[in-house]
């Protein structure tokens, strides 16, 4: 599939957005892996390099990384390693790590998890503080520290946009739930987004990490409550959407289609400007379900079969009603009373088309108590329930998410209508 004129529209208006980005500097394009070392220099000659599993090596990204870092005159060490969904513990022991050295910049290079985990350690080597803990929540780091050491992220997947935001995910095991840091202090220095790096996910990873950037964007979308005075960041949730309909199943059908993996970056990046900025919008039910499950579900998978669903349950709002009308252009579908329905149905299809699951007791790692799991832990967590298109008083979870829940289960819109 070639690029339409919306596309090359999208991508122009995008790369002025990225080189416009305050507090973290967007490097994108084919190859910028390469540049790391020039912008590593501007803080100093020892750098930390944090990294996952073995996919960096194994692709041969690590050796680019050090080699640019090398030529620029800059040792490191390697921290790798770090776990899907990385626990406390790790995000503790990278902090150790730092502590033990004189570093000048923390490079992480991988998926969501590798970068989030790096962001926390650097909250505690800034700090002096050892236990992560005390900074679950919006903005208690910034009480302080104004920011963390300098930090360079490189995204290996499409889909977290850890890379420019300000948040960390950080699990609990023994909980089985991650909590969540929000706060601008944790903003990275420089994000390097070169998409040739993405080229080697496989299938299922690019499909989930793809959902990640769907359900950012849409989330923060329809977050009517803070709609006022953000039409910009409004604006920027309908591009990533535009792109993502478009091409997420062209990433997850011809793996090795650049402009299919360009274009997700781009709305992984967008996405990212959409709920990770200083100003941005709140996600709400989708991901607020998905920490509940984190212990056997990826985030990407979890926030992206209850999208459909709960816009479903939104669509029934006037204001939301009038907000999906260009969600159903993209998709096609009909207006009226029965958009979100309709919404709904149309993103079901498309998750049949790219071999998705359309109910989430189909996922592999779905546990049958993950439904009251999921309403004990929204009955904790205001800030997701505040930001809901329809927001939902702490007496009314389990009437109000328990129907949705229903409905995700047994793959039942109508139980919505």
């Amino acid at each position: 599939m070639s690029m339409s004129e919306r596309d090359k529209e999208i991508e122009k208006e995008a790369m002025k957005i990225f080189e416009e980005w305050p507090r973290t500097k967007i490097i994108f394009g084919k190859n910028t892996l390469k540049e790391t070392g020039k912008y590593a220099k501007e803080f100093g000659e020892n750098a930390l390099i944090v990294i996952g599993g073995g996919s960096v090596k194994k692709f041969g990204y690590l050796n680019e990384l050090t080699n640019s870092l090398e030529s620029e005159g800059i040792v490191h060490s390697l921290y790798e390693g770090v776990e899907p969904n990385p626990p406390k513990a790790t995000v503790e022991d990278i902090a150790e790590t730092f502590n033990g050295n004189t570093y000048d910049i923390t490079v992480a290079i991988g998926g969501g998890s590798t970068m989030d985990a790096a962001k926390a350690a650097l909250i505690l080597t800034g700090t002096g503080n050892k236990d992560i803990n005390k900074y679950f929540g919006v903005n208690k780091v910034s009480a302080e520290l104004d920011r963390i050491s300098p930090c360079i992220c490189i995204p290996t997947t499409s889909g977290t946009s850890s890379e420019i935001t300000r948040y960390s995910n950080v699990t609990l095991p023994e909980k089985g739930v991650k909590k969540l840091i929000s706060d601008i202090a944790i903003h990275p220095h420089y994000a390097i987004v070169d998409p040739t790096l993405t080229m080697s996910c496989p299938q299922d990873l690019t499909l989930t990490v793809g959902l990640d950037t769907m359900t950012h964007s849409m989330e923060g979308y329809l977050n009517r409550v803070q709609d006022e005075g953000n039409e910009d960041i409004n604006k920027r949730a309908l591009m990533s959407l535009e792109l993502v309909f478009r091409w997420l199943k062209v990433a997850v059908k011809e793996p090795k289609n650049y402009t299919a993996r360009k274009m997700m970056a781009i709305a992984s990046v967008l996405g990212g400007t959409v709920i990770g900025g200083k100003r941005f919008k709140g996600t709400a039910g989708p991901h607020m379900n998905s920490f509940s499950w984190a212990e056997t579900i990826a985030h990407g998978k979890a926030t992206g079969i209850m999208m459909p669903y709960y816009i479903a349950y939104y669509g029934k709002n006037d204001t939301v009603m009038k907000k999906l009308e260009p969600i159903a252009e993209m998709l096609g579908v009909e207006k009226g009373e029965k958009i979100g329905l309709n919404v709904a149905q149309a993103m079901l299809n498309w998750y049949d088309e790219m071999e998705f699951p359309t109910k989430i007791s189909d996922l592999e790692g779905w546990k049958s108590e993950y439904k009251d799991k999921a309403i004990e832990d929204a009955a904790e967590n205001t800030m997701k329930l505040e930001a809901m298109p329809n927001p939902v008083q702490l007496d009314k979870v389990e009437e109000t998410i328990g129907p949705i829940l229903e409905a995700a289960i047994d793959g039942e819109l109508s139980k919505l209508e």
